[in-house]
């Protein structure tokens, strides 16, 4: 089994120049994860796959995945909250 961390970026707006929080989703997985697909696990869904790196010393794999940015009429507030009732969790 795999340790993992999965980290998205939730952009303030379209222009991707204002961070607004970085999201975390800590799983196991049975396999290594490879880059391009997406994993699930109930009602959360990782995205894309876009990076790997192997933490040697801790044994874990940190995986960044595509962002979220927001669209004309959808605020970064509102797809925070979405994110987080599907199981994305903030990190300070």
């Amino acid at each position: 089994m795999y340790k993992c961390t999965f980290i998205k970026y939730l952009w303030k707006d379209s222009d991707t120049k204002r961070l607004y929080r970085t999201l975390e989703k800590k799983i196991t997985l049975p396999f290594i994860p490879v880059i391009g697909i997406e994993i699930g696990e109930g009602d959360w869904f990782s995205g894309k796959i876009e990076r790997i790196v192997w933490d040697n010393i801790d044994k874990i794999f940190t995986i960044k995945v595509i962002d979220i940015v927001p669209k004309e009429g959808i605020s970064s507030e509102l797809l925070l909250d979405i994110a987080i009732k599907q199981g994305w969790d903030t990190r300070e």
